[in-house]
């Protein structure tokens, strides 16, 4: 992506999880080529790779923020969190060493990005996405894999939210950490119970700091 294409996109970004860009709200290209100085066309490419990244649905010409109210969030966490916590008990059982071995890598990488100044919250929610993916197809369930692969689709403005937190990057990167750890360990219970509460305190965090932020 070109320079200012990127520099759209990461003010985009910046707008949407200041809530600046309200979720839901039409993102047109034209307003924002004035917003931004620029031409329409690094504004096109800024927008695509937010639909890309699931941040934004095109809707016509125009494209909009996905559109999501409190309570759908609520409500997508309490689905989410015992579909987690039962693909972290199957992987415990069924993963492969080349699925251990690759969640072991991406752990090494949130640790990496954790650690720098100014990590960047997409990278890192790509980052945990990937780790949560990984989990769900070590359990060999290929409906968990959906169901939780569309959830987190429709989560990803609020996980991109959640590692502008400083604290919560480096409780994250440790609880998934501990979740890792079972799983290597082939220890069914421990996967169950460390990923039900990891799950459980990302929506407690939600419910107290990302809900009013974006909403």
């Amino acid at each position: 992506m070109a320079n200012s294409s990127m520099k759209v996109y990461e003010e985009l970004v910046k707008g949407i999880v200041e809530g600046k860009f309200r979720l839901g709200s039409v993102l047109k290209e034209d307003e924002l080529a004035k917003l931004f100085g620029v031409s329409r066309t690094p504004v096109r490419e800024a927008l695509a790779r937010l639909e890309r990244e699931g941040l934004a649905v095109k809707r016509g010409k125009s494209y909009m923020i996905v559109p999501l109210t409190a309570e759908d969030v609520v409500m997508l966490y309490e689905a989410r969190i015992p579909l987690e916590a039962t693909a972290a008990k199957l992987a415990a059982v069924r993963a492969s060493e080349d699925h251990v071995r690759e969640m072991g890598e991406v752990i090494e990488a949130i640790k990496g990005e954790v650690s720098k100044g100014d990590p960047d919250p997409v990278t890192l929610a790509n980052l945990n996405g990937r780790f949560h993916e990984l989990v769900a197809f070590a359990s060999g369930n290929k409906y968990i894999v959906e169901f939780l692969g569309s959830i987190r689709l429709r989560l990803k403005i609020v996980r991109v939210t959640l590692f502008t937190s400083y604290q919560r990057r480096v409780d994250e990167a440790r609880e998934h950490e501990e979740v890792y750890q079972a799983i290597r360990g082939r220890d069914p219970d421990r996967a169950y119970i460390v990923m039900m509460n990891h799950e459980i305190n990302v929506l407690n965090y939600v419910k107290e700091k990302i809900i009013p932020m974006l909403f």
